[in-house]
């Protein structure tokens, strides 16, 4: 009787665990779907590498301040969005030249000239990702 007990209770338990498990997961990916660039969604050391490639590749045709009113124009729409449209477009001379991730690593040196803050996350080259993230205007 008492082994009964006992194994009912453990059911229970590990079925409690289990709903427990699938909250947070569910939790987590709701979470993950509402990030916006708000969220220190990239690196100091990204951004850094961002401005030698803004330099070289950007600076001739955009000043470091063009683009605070794009991002402004841009707001509440998707960062993968405006990243398809940067890598597909520019350089204005050779649209699509840079690799991928040099795209993306310019992408993060626009956020830290637009102020948002940077954080331990990289920002990765992927339209799946960047599509979760929405552009929104910059907390103070």
């Amino acid at each position: 009787m008492v082994q009964k007990r006992y194994f009912s209770l453990l059911l229970r338990l590990i079925g409690r665990a289990i709903l427990f498990v699938v909250f947070c997961s569910i939790t987590a990916l709701h979470a993950q779907e509402n990030i916006t660039t708000n969220d220190k969604i990239f690196s100091k050391q990204q951004a850094k590498i961002g401005a030698s490639l803004y330099k070289n590749n950007c600076l001739i045709c955009h000043d470091k301040k063009y683009f605070r009113p794009v991002f402004k124009a841009w707001g509440g729409q998707s960062l993968g969005t405006f990243y398809l449209v940067m890598s597909s477009s520019m350089p204005e001379s050779n649209p699509g030249s840079l690799s991928q991730q040099e795209y993306v690593d310019i992408l993060a040196y626009i956020l830290s000239l637009n102020r948002y803050s940077s954080g331990e996350d990289v920002l990765l080259p992927s339209t799946e990702i960047l599509n979760k993230i929405t552009i929104s205007a910059r907390k103070k």
